[in-house]
């Protein structure tokens, strides 16, 4: 394997050239790099423009990478990333498509921690799942496996609360497991960092050093995803480990799955990403099956953005959003402008846990520059099915502990909202909560905010 260089310029024939390197860095097949890719050279030639040619041109260069004048890749071991001087230079990826020899140039995210070399590739390329080609064919599966867990938790509290000097689970039959829920629904995936949201993740765990399985299908697997959404727990060196399944190659038997995800594990931590995609797999999988054995067991269900609304009733996504369709950096790529922001919201059904519409970024406005709030109100109008939604903002998270829940913050501000639609009059009210140090029922959450005499249709 060799690293090989196109940065020569030879001054007498005034053309680039392609010479071999120390073949020091790891990459797969004979890559090329090409340093200042953002730049034209004194014979008039575009540096990625003539990168691009010599990639379709020559069999033995699969692909190269470009780095601009003010970045740098850098590389640990097996690993690189790419940096940015100036907030804006970056590292690209040129490559050839093997079925239609179209070259395409990508350019990277700018990361904190390095990835895998091999996964750096592959960002070039689209997500392969069958239904990402037809995502809007999905939009109606019912996803729903666990609508029951909630109405016994419920059952088993007020048997609870009924009978004196009993305690939990007294009045049920001999050897029945009770259900426990722990849901931590962050409005984004980041929020997860951020020091309340984290806190209260590992206090519901019951350890100091939890032990987590990662589940980052919405995101396509992807290792930098993984980064972000980890971070926090490696800093507490918890132990972690990905089940991957996004593509049909990676995913382990059965009974691997539930060994991690129900036996296992003591958190269940879901990335964001594409909320449809991810259902869609865990369907196929069965993994959705296991997420319910994992909640009904009192694992802790965690997540940001997808990973939040993956276990309510139903999710305002935006999973049809082109650039969330596949790896991001191919379709932004391949399309304009306009064709980014021509996209629209669809509801969606998630694994039934709880009953209501979540919207994460609550607060934010989508690339199609619609308000998440203002569409989901909307959506209420027009469904009329008497669910509320449950709207969590950007730095927030809502909790459910059993039959309660409880708002976090993570910044101080961010809060969460109820949203319901009035049957009668076709408007809607929506009610900011207020975060607080202990949980209450939903119910009582919902009544304190005079929203509970609004009439829905059924």
């Amino acid at each position: 394997k060799l690293f090989i260089a196109c940065y020569e310029f030879l001054f007498c024939s005034q053309d680039y050239v392609k010479i071999s390197g120390l073949g020091i860095i790891p990459t797969p097949g004979n890559i090329m790099a090409v340093p200042h890719f953002d730049r034209i050279g004194s014979n008039d030639i575009s540096r990625s423009e003539h990168a691009a040619e010599m990639v379709a041109c020559n069999s033995d260069v699969p692909a190269a990478i470009g780095i601009d004048n003010n970045a740098a890749l850098v590389v640990e071991g097996d690993k690189v990333m790419a940096v940015s001087g100036d907030g804006e230079a970056t590292v690209h990826i040129v490559s050839k498509d093997e079925d239609t020899n179209e070259i395409s140039t990508t350019p990277l995210n700018r990361t904190d921690e390095p990835i895998p070399i091999e996964e750096l590739m592959d960002i070039a390329n689209p997500a392969t799942a069958e239904h990402l080609d037809a995502l809007e064919d999905h939009v109606e599966t019912n996803f729903a496996v666990a609508e029951d867990l909630l109405p016994r938790v419920r059952a088993n509290s007020i048997a609870s609360s009924a009978a004196d000097g009993h305690v939990a689970g007294d009045d049920c039959d001999d050897g029945e497991e009770q259900p426990t829920i722990k849901i931590v629904a962050a409005g984004r995936m980041k929020a997860l960092q951020l020091p309340p949201v984290f806190e209260k993740v590992i206090e519901l765990s019951g350890k100091d050093q939890p032990r987590i399985a990662y589940i980052g299908t919405a995101s396509f697997d992807r290792t930098d995803k993984f980064n972000i959404c980890t971070k926090a727990f490696r800093s507490l060196e918890c132990e972690i480990i990905r089940l991957d399944v996004s593509e049909p190659e990676t995913v382990p038997s059965m009974e691997e799955m539930r060994r991690l995800v129900v036996d296992w594990a003591d958190v269940l931590l879901c990335s964001g990403g594409n909320t449809l995609h991810a259902l869609l797999r865990w369907k196929e999988t069965g993994l959705d099956l296991l997420l319910k054995e994992a909640a009904e067991k009192g694992k802790v269900m965690c997540g940001g953005s997808a990973g939040a609304g993956c276990w309510f009733n139903s999710i305002h996504s935006d999973s049809l959003r082109p650039d969330n369709m596949k790896n991001s950096e191919y379709v932004q790529n391949e399309l304009d402008d306009n064709e980014l922001t021509d996209w629209d919201y669809v509801k969606i059904s998630g694994l039934g846990i709880l009953p209501a519409m979540a919207v994460p970024h609550f607060d934010a406005t989508g690339t199609n520059d619609v308000a998440r709030s203002s569409h989901a109100e909307q959506v209420l109008v027009d469904e009329q099915d008497g669910m509320p939604a449950i709207g969590i903002d950007e730095n927030a998270a809502f909790v459910v502990e059993g039959d309660r829940a409880m708002v976090v913050s993570g910044d101080g501000e961010a809060t969460c909202h109820v949203v319901v639609a009035d049957g009668k009059t076709g408007e809607t009210v929506t009610a900011s909560l207020t975060p607080a140090n202990a949980p209450m029922l939903l119910e009582d959450m919902v009544a304190m905010h005079g929203i509970n005499n609004i009439e829905c249709e059924k």
